[in-house]
């Protein structure tokens, strides 16, 4: 069995279709069918169900799914351990955050790691989805939800506050809110409700309101353009809104959501110091930001 078969097939099952496995390993298309084939001749089985453009994993595909995944793990534990005692902390470290924390803070504490070990190659992926350790998509995964499957080590990163904005325009034109049920008359800004990832990004069903947004999107940065704009109102989190002079924060203490972001690394990076660095770096640095996560009043 050709160990480079087992590699495409491991990119196919994560990605569910073989042309953004193609991609992702930068071979052709056909290529990836041909090798797929040979393995599944070759095994004397089945390993996927093709249907549409998407394919399945079949029984014997999920077993030797688990089966690839150990065999990978132990192959970077062993390669990567193989230059660990000259490790001068130098490599690639990618680590994946929602697009709010990504753009607002995780971007501006990076610059100081990378003046501090310029041999570190530092990747930022701050998109509005969550991220598969198992998968290898990134090594370091920041979360809004807290991790309970596969071999992760995690801890919380912080607890953040969400408070109710708007802008001096907004409020000269439409009035401002006195109470939390005011909020009912008035044009509010949120997610795109069948598109959240995840229900921690739920803000606007609290004490009772259901608020219906009339401005929506998936990117909470674009949230924020549209309130600073002054054409509605929007739950934002503080350590977002308060980088932005022209958001004016309404109902204080009335209106004080809650939510965590954790962080995680996969068991078999653990050992890396590296990957430890840099988890390490960002924990203290939201640790001693604690204010700028909680602020007070």
């Amino acid at each position: 069995m050709d160990w480079d078969d087992i590699r495409i097939f491991l990119q196919v099952a994560r990605d569910g279709r073989m042309g953004e496995a193609a991609r992702a390993l930068n071979i052709d298309h056909s290529t990836v069918s041909r090798r797929l084939a040979r393995l599944e001749a070759g095994l004397g089985t089945l390993l996927f169900e093709r249907a549409g453009r998407r394919i399945r994993l079949t029984a014997p595909g999920a077993e030797l799914l688990a089966t690839a995944e150990t065999i990978e793990s132990l192959m970077l534990q062993k390669v990567e351990s193989l230059g660990a005692g000259a490790q001068d902390l130098s490599g690639r470290v990618r680590i994946g955050a929602p697009e709010g924390l990504g753009a607002a803070y995780i971007g501006g504490r990076l610059g100081a790691v990378a003046l501090a070990f310029p041999k570190l190659e530092l990747e930022l992926v701050a998109l509005p989805r969550a991220y598969s350790l198992a998968a290898r998509e990134v090594d370091i995964a920041i979360t809004l939800d807290r991790p309970t499957l596969g071999r992760q080590s995690v801890r919380k990163l912080t607890d953040y506050s969400l408070e109710l904005y708007g802008t001096a325009a907004y409020v000269a034109r439409m009035g401002a809110p006195t109470t939390t049920a005011d909020l009912a008359r008035h044009l509010v800004c949120g997610y795109i409700p069948e598109l959240l990832f995840t229900g921690e990004l739920d803000y606007l069903h609290f004490d009772g309101l259901d608020l219906v947004p009339q401005l929506r999107s998936t990117s909470v940065v674009a949230q924020a353009d549209m309130i600073e704009s002054g054409a509605a109102l929007g739950i934002l989190p503080a350590f977002m809104a308060r980088r932005r002079p022209g958001l004016i924060h309404l109902l204080p203490g009335a209106i004080a959501l809650r939510r965590s972001y954790w962080i995680s690394i996969h068991e078999d990076l653990r050992h890396l110091a590296r990957i430890r660095m840099v988890l390490d770096a960002i924990v203290e640095a939201a640790r001693a930001d604690r204010a700028v996560f909680l602020p007070e009043g």
